[in-house]
């Protein structure tokens, strides 16, 4: 499958899309990119309501083209998946926790996720790391106050532990805006700090990145990762030891919150006791770290910017000079009062497209940084909607059958079956965003389990390992500032196989497909096994008013009838957006 993958987007998507059709213009084979996978920083903007909503500074705001594809004024023209970043009209997306369709033809994986595009997995996770937020549950609503606009973007143990439960399989693609702690090492590390020399510190400590996405990486293995976020591309080979595989119940643990806790919205200032405790949090990691031994290194793009409270982030200053003066290493004059935002926190304007800005064709021919040929040069060193509602159970609809539990045998037998046959190494792809110059966008062909008509619309349907995960673990799911412990994970493994036992022998209960020339009436729905398209069950529908529509607010609340879809194909509570009552 002929797939497009893209970094950050930062609203420029008809410059994305401009980009891809001029590489199927200039492809000598005619080849249509059947699939595009965007990094995060989408930035769904429906109109100037949704910036209260965006952790981006004032002066920065722009709206960018994703209110025209909203609207239906454009249709992307490609099948396009989409995971959150940390600049996201986080309304919209929260909207949509469980995944749903953004616009026409354009897909959210959802907080986390995972889905089926013609036999080929796709797994998503959103947002960035912070460990201070790591633990709690998804307590933040809208109107945000100021520290909910950015621990809503924030990752969660709970989404985390999800995506863990996942059998390592082939065939698996895995998207992040974050990149996995020790990524760097496993590529052109010199190129990269050449490049990027203020991350030299992080490299070198190991922090750049998610330490929780890194269990992911070692746990799933899937055949391909890519990520965005820090604005510049990078590969790399990631070698799964033979047998190796991160262990569960290490992930599972997760930072002891105070029960007696009183949350003074100061979350985005609290280190948490795993945090380096020589770093500076500034602006939810995307800011530079202090060297210990060197002075920091000044970024030429460098833009200055208050993007958090002043007075939080000069007492995160002065509490670091003090450290490190108390320690004899400053490594050169550091200034307590500079606010200090690094290059991967350019707010530049969406990019309106005159044409392609990059020759993607010769950016797929000259891939100077590729996987492959990192993998290449290892080998040769050596041999080592409304529409789309579904309502409460008819009466008159047959009752699933009750299954007997499966025993850990049978949890044992299926996950060794998949991790015998899964990658034995990761090829990682981080991209830049959206300029001249950048290296935003990449085109790869992927193998799938069986061979496509090239001329054939791809086929999403839904996980039903991810919907059974998704239902056993919904009690678990938190909308309070504190997360509750997991079960053990014995016991989640005892859960979810019951519920992939009954998926796989009862099926779901989803609307019944309409005969030809069949009238529009109630929504009638039906038990059925096998693999279900998603837009069977979430069709898109517009909740707040497009731009230059009447109506809407910056604190407007919405209930999104997708979501309402999902949480009733699976008989669960809608704990995110519920319908008022």
């Amino acid at each position: 499958m002929l797939i497009a993958v893209q970094g950050c987007c930062h609203g420029s998507l008809s410059t994305i899309y401009a980009s891809i059709a001029k590489f199927e213009s200039q492809s000598e084979q005619h080849r249509r990119v059947r699939l595009l996978l965007l990094c995060g920083d989408f930035q769904a903007l429906r109109s100037e309501h949704d910036y209260a909503s965006l952790a981006v500074p004032p002066k920065y705001r722009a709206l960018g083209t994703f209110h025209e594809y909203y609207s239906g004024k454009q249709v992307a023209p490609v099948l396009t998946l989409v995971i959150g970043g940390n600049h996201e009209a986080s309304n919209y997306m929260q909207e949509l926790y469980h995944g749903g369709w953004l616009a026409p033809n354009i897909y959210y994986l959802g907080a986390a996720g995972s889905v089926m595009v013609d036999g080929l997995r796709i797994v998503g996770s959103s947002g960035i790391y912070k460990a201070h937020n790591y633990g709690k549950g998804h307590y933040e609503k809208v109107p945000y106050r100021d520290s909910q606009l950015r621990s809503v973007y924030h990752t969660r143990h709970y989404d985390i532990a999800k995506l863990m439960q996942l059998s390592p399989r082939p065939h698996t693609v895995f998207m992040s805006h974050d990149w996995p702690t020790e990524i760097p090492k496993h590529g052109n590390t010199a190129d990269l700090l050449r490049r990027k020399p203020f991350f030299t510190s992080e490299v070198n400590s190991n922090t750049l990145g998610s330490p929780p996405l890194l269990n992911v990486l070692r746990y799933l293995k899937p055949n391909h990762w890519f990520a965005a976020h820090l604005h510049v591309k990078f590969a790399a080979v990631y070698e799964h030891e033979a047998g190796a595989s991160s262990t569960k119940e290490v992930l599972n643990s997760r930072p002891t919150l105070n029960p007696d806790e009183i949350d003074l919205d100061l979350d985005d200032g609290v280190q948490s006791p795993v945090d380096n405790p020589d770093e500076i949090t500034i602006d939810d990691g995307n800011d530079d770290v202090l060297s210990e031994t060197n002075p920091a290194t000044e970024n030429p793009d460098e833009i200055t910017i208050e993007d958090e409270d002043e007075s939080d982030l000069e007492d995160h200053m002065k509490e670091h000079v003090a450290h490190e003066l108390a320690q004899g290493r400053t490594g050169g004059e550091i200034n307590p009062d500079e606010i200090n935002i690094g290059d991967d926190e350019e707010f530049d304007a969406p990019v309106i497209p005159n044409g392609a800005l990059s020759d993607p064709v010769l950016d797929a021919l000259k891939v100077d940084e590729s996987a492959d040929l990192v993998e290449a040069a290892r080998s040769q060193a050596g041999p080592n909607a409304a529409h789309g509602i579904i309502g409460p159970v008819s009466a008159s609809l047959p009752a699933p059958e009750k299954h007997g539990e499966p025993g850990p045998s049978t949890v044992q037998a299926r996950r060794t079956s998949e991790s015998a046959t899964s990658s034995t190494s990761t090829k990682f792809l981080a991209l830049d965003k959206p300029g001249r110059g950048r290296d935003f966008i990449q085109f790869l062909d992927i193998p799938t389990p069986s061979s496509i008509a090239e001329d054939q619309y791809p086929r999403m349907t839904f996980d039903p390992h991810w919907l059974a995960i998704s239902r056993a673990l919904h009690s678990h799911l938190s909308t309070e500032l504190r997360q509750p412990p997991l079960p053990r994970q014995d016991e989640m493994d005892r859960m979810i196989q019951l519920e992939l036992d009954k998926i796989e022998q009862d099926g779901l209960l989803v609307p019944r497909i309409k005969g030809q020339g069949e009238q529009d009436g109630p929504v009638e729905l039906v038990w059925e096994r096998g693999p279900i398209d998603i837009a069977r069950v979430q069709q898109f529908w517009p909740t707040a008013p497009a731009h230059g529509e009447p109506g809407g607010s910056p604190t407007a609340w919405y209930t999104n009838p997708q979501t309402e879809a999902f949480c009733g194909m699976l008989g669960i509570q809608n704990k995110i957006n519920p319908a008022p009552p």
